[in-house]
């Protein structure tokens, strides 16, 4: 599966990866993923345990309980205080 947009001869492989989605690993052994929709003004989020659609406020997405920010290969996520991915990242592609 090919989720590196950049170059032809890159590629990001996460073995599970829902199809359309760019996987963000996180502190803590943590990791998401999110599927960008309706021309990028919804994220899809996609977690072990359940998925929801955040909308596009400003220079995040949010639903008013939850807040995804994603600055270029960057991203946190607060689904509750209790419950946040901080110091994600994009995993680096590799050369095919």
């Amino acid at each position: 599966m090919k989720v590196w947009p950049f170059g032809a001869d890159e590629v990001a492989s996460v073995p599970g990866a829902p199809a359309n989605s760019t996987a963000y690993f996180c502190e803590k052994n943590k990791k998401f993923f999110v599927r960008m929709l309706d021309n990028g003004a919804t994220a899809w989020v996609i977690l072990p345990e359940r998925e929801f659609a955040l909308a596009k406020s400003g220079s995040t997405f949010t639903n008013g309980v939850s807040t995804l920010t994603i600055q270029g290969q960057e991203a946190s996520l607060m689904v509750t205080p209790e419950n946040t991915y901080s110091a994600c990242s994009v995993p680096a592609p590799v050369k095919k």
